[in-house]
């Protein structure tokens, strides 16, 4: 961009900043005032900021610190295996202001609202996942950042802790590829790399060790992927970014003025707040059990050595049926376990839930609720007091305020309370631990490779006189690979199954949310008068929506 279109495009963003502000400032409610107060001083403290800010993004225990204290040198940046980030916190490097955010999709949704907000704030970004890649949520948050908030060309994707990595990068590669499409990783100047062996490689109790560490760090290919960004956007992410925090505040304002009265905005609130606890306990259901289901994919791919071993030449067939059936009691004693784990944790995180959302009931918001709708009688009784006389309390607990109250501190009557308390019981007859029927299978499937193994035996003893002994090789290295990609496919399998069988044991968080998502949508009541505020708005968005992708492409 040359600085002739860089002043052109200037005038373009100020113009839209402007008008954003034009449209907002003529509302009277003290929730949209503030929005323009705090959009007009970004903008005004921006345009004073010389330096280029860069937000560390990702799920809690990335290594974002860590890569950070890296990067910088910086020994006052805290480095913790529990969550120690909470707040935005900034450190200087070169000419650029780094920003260490707290992990998004811990369970706690205060951080994720600090990281959201701060991302629209931020010129670039470094979105950082461990080798294990991107969870579900984390996948969900990337694509999120990447395609409604319009960050593709903007942000460098790090693929930390690669030390823990058995395979190469290009075997991740395929999975990131499925996460952030119809992109490509190159399109996010990603890089694998491992800050911790970095980090060690700037201690002088390491020194021994540095040039090993460093080059096991792969940190230059961070540093080299950082500079592309930074100079690919060292002009435009100065224009873009204010129309990234206006597209923000446009969004928070029309949320607001599409609602109504302070109890329906109250109300809202409080579904909202609902919604996220449950999608919070949703989110740790699932990390759990994926979590252990990781843990016997594992266990299952490496017990294929103790077959595969035996397919060298000097191994009858009869001796590694025999370990294969060793084996596949160990297989289903490995499963048998994981699922008492994945029980135990589930049956724990909804009693859980359970107790967050009578905590929820009874907050400040859910009891000033409660007194927003309380029927004007005597001693002020409450809506759901039996004392209160049919003909007024049927009238009010037919409105959805009512429902709502009654319904927040407990899961909706599609759940039964049973489940909670008996959710091992409950996922026991979804499913049965691999057993007899599928160790009979699993052993039918190695037979041909098995069934080669022994021919392989008997040719190995004459191997010498009749055959080339690197052809042999190469055969019961074939047999090995297959052994071992049969192995593979079962624990992907295994997983896939006992996935989707818990999967269906817990749609019951999908019917709550979706129950929430419509009470919300009966309680937007958009008022004819906001009709055409609300039009303005929209057009608005898009309109720099648009200007945004022009800049950044």
């Amino acid at each position: 961009m040359s600085s002739f279109q860089f002043n052109a495009k200037s005038q373009k963003v100020n113009q839209l900043c402007q008008e954003t502000i034009d449209i907002l400032e003529i509302r009277t409610e003290d929730e949209v005032k503030k929005l323009v107060d705090d959009f007009q001083n970004f903008w005004q403290e921006y345009q004073q900021q010389k330096q280029l800010s860069i937000a560390f993004i990702g799920q809690y225990n990335a290594g974002k610190s860590t890569l950070i204290k890296a990067l910088t040198g910086d020994e006052s940046v805290r480095i913790s295996a529990e969550i120690c980030t909470d707040k935005v916190t900034e450190y200087a490097w070169q000419d650029v202001l780094l920003l260490d955010t707290p992990g998004i999709y811990a369970g706690n949704t205060e951080h994720d609202d600090i990281t959201l907000e701060r991302i629209s704030k931020c010129d670039l970004l470094v979105f950082v996942v461990t080798n294990e890649l991107f969870n579900p949520q984390g996948a969900e948050f990337f694509q999120t950042v990447a395609n409604q908030m319009q960050r593709v060309g903007q942000m460098v994707l790090v693929v930390n802790k690669m030390s823990r990595e058995s395979g190469s990068p290009q075997d991740l590669l395929s999975t990131i590829t499925q996460v952030i499409e119809p992109y490509y990783p190159q399109q996010f100047y990603t890089c694998f790399i491992d800050a911790d062996s970095s980090l060690k490689s700037q201690d002088p109790k390491y020194i021994k060790y540095q040039q090993s560490l460093q080059a096991k760090s792969n940190f230059n290919d961070f540093l080299d992927s950082l500079q592309k960004l930074i100079q690919k956007n060292e002009l435009s992410a100065k224009l873009v970014t204010p129309l990234h925090r206006a597209v923000d505040t446009l969004e928070k304002s029309l949320n607001f003025l599409s609602t109504g009265d302070k109890t329906t905005r109250d109300l809202l609130e409080i579904l909202r707040r609902k919604k996220n606890i449950i999608q919070a306990s949703q989110t740790r259901a699932r990390n759990a059990y994926r979590s252990e289901l990781a843990k016997l994919k594992h266990e299952v791919i490496m017990l294929d050595e103790k077959i595969a071993s035996m397919i060298d030449g000097h191994h009858t067939k009869e001796d590694i049926e025999v370990e294969i059936e060793k084996v596949t009691k160990e297989i289903t004693t490995l499963s048998e376990k994981i699922i008492g784990k994945i029980q135990a944790h589930l049956q724990e995180e909804l009693i859980n839930l359970q107790n967050k959302l009578e905590e929820l009931q009874n907050s400040p918001l859910g009891k000033t609720i409660a007194r927003e709708i309380t029927i004007n009688l005597v001693d002020s009784k409450r809506i759901n007091d039996p004392n209160i006389p049919d003909k007024f309390g049927k009238s009010i607990l037919e409105k959805q305020g009512g429902k709502i109250l009654e319904e927040l501190g407990k899961l909706s009557s599609k759940v039964s309370r049973d489940l909670v308390y008996n959710i091992g019981k409950f996922l026991g007859f979804k499913f049965k631990p691999w057993g007899a029927v599928n160790g009979a299978k699993f052993i039918k499937g190695l037979g041909p490779f098995i069934a080669g193994a022994g021919v392989l035996f008997d040719a190995a003893m004459i191997a010498k006189e009749e055959y080339d002994d690197q052809e042999n090789q190469r055969q019961l290295r074939n047999a090995r690979n297959h052994v071992r990609e049969e192995f593979r496919k079962l624990a992907e399998k295994m997983r896939k199954e006992y996935e989707l069988n818990i999967e269906e044991a817990i749609t019951f968080y999908d019917d709550e949310l979706n129950d929430i998502e419509n009470k919300q949508q009966e309680l937007r009541n958009f008022d004819q008068s906001k009709q055409e505020i609300l039009t303005q708005i929209e057009n608005k968005r898009q309109e720099i929506k648009q200007e945004i992708k022009q800049l950044i492409k």
